[in-house]
């Protein structure tokens, strides 16, 4: 971290009327995501631009806030911070900043998971995933929110990723999408809101109910379907194992995991098997910018070595889901 946390303190100090003066501002997370820290005593959260450099070109600080804000004012739409301010100049810190109110809870750690998540009964995680699948098929029956801009066609969205691949150096990837594109995407009906990284860790859970759905820095106006493929990529299936969290008593199955989202949802997953491929290839290809600025020297963080070492599989699992699917 490049950021002085007293310096941020004195400023943050003079900018934000309270009654509870800042006690310390101190980091939550930070890295090639936006960086988040915790403003302790009125008890806050800001974030910024990452100070390592950012890895994605999603929606900017700011758009995240303005989509926060939207969503805060949509009916039906899940609950989110409150953002309380937007400062667009790099005057004060160094960069565009915005500053939210604190929600309740805690999310679900993607790799040490906390004991309140793995000691619980089977039928409180049974609940909470059901929870999780319903929260993100319920963004279905979102009209498109005008921040998000136009819809994006899976297509159009897909070949995003295909260009972020050549960026990466990773050609074996850039030509797997290829295959994939030369099928349309199955279309479940009108463009709605897709959150883009519908994982477990960007729900927060207070008393084991969901308070807040964050991270929203890939999200976009389009089919719905692309929620429920990058979902169903962390659940078995005869490609890849599951990750952490569903291997865990009480957890849906696969095939739950997509009846459930039809009936919350209301559309068909016909077809899912496009946007699953489709959304893996979305992760590896940032696996493969993670490796790749690990490998020309860009970065030298140490969780990017984790990237390098795991790109062949992630690889290796969108060709077989390729050939397994016909395409």
């Amino acid at each position: 971290m490049s950021r002085d946390n007293a310096e941020l303190r004195r400023i943050l100090s003079g900018l934000l009327v309270s009654e509870v003066p800042i006690m310390a501002v101190t980091p939550m997370t930070t890295g090639f995501s936006n960086d988040t820290y915790l403003i302790e005593g009125p008890d806050l959260i800001l974030r910024l631009p990452p100070a390592a450099g950012a890895m994605l070109d999603g929606h900017d600080v700011i758009g995240q806030a303005q989509i926060y804000a939207a969503l805060g004012d949509t009916p039906g739409a899940p609950p989110v911070p409150r953002i309380l301010l937007v400062e667009e100049s790099a005057d004060l810190l160094g960069a565009p900043f915005f500053i939210m109110g604190r929600i309740a809870g805690e999310s679900v750690s993607d790799i040490d998971m906390q004991p309140w998540f793995t000691d619980a009964s089977d039928a409180v995680r049974n609940i909470m995933c059901r929870d999780w699948v319903s929260a993100f098929a319920n963004l279905a029956h979102l009209s498109p929110l005008v921040v998000l801009g136009a819809p994006i066609s899976p297509e159009d969205d897909l070949r995003m990723w295909q260009r972020f691949a050549d960026g990466a150096q990773c050609p074996r990837l850039a030509d797997m999408i290829e295959r994939l594109l030369r099928t349309p995407a199955p279309i479940s009906g009108e463009p709605a809101v897709i959150q883009g990284d519908s994982k477990l860790s960007n729900l927060m859970w207070d008393d084991y109910r969901i308070s807040a759905m964050l991270d929203w820095e890939m999200s976009l106006n389009g089919d719905p379907l692309a929620d429920l493929g990058y979902m169903l990529y962390l659940f078995e299936s005869d490609y890849h194992a599951a990750t952490r969290a569903p291997k865990l008593p009480g957890m849906l199955k696969r095939n739950e995991v997509i009846t459930l989202w039809e009936q919350v949802s209301g559309r068909s997953a016909q077809g899912i098997i496009w946007h699953e491929i489709a959304q893996i290839a979305k992760i590896t290809a940032i696996i493969a910018e993670g490796s790749n600025m690990l490998t020309t020297g860009r970065s030298n963080d140490p969780k990017l070595a984790y990237f390098k070492q795991n790109l062949g599989y992630y690889l290796g699992v969108v060709g077989a889901m390729l050939i397994g699917a016909g395409y």
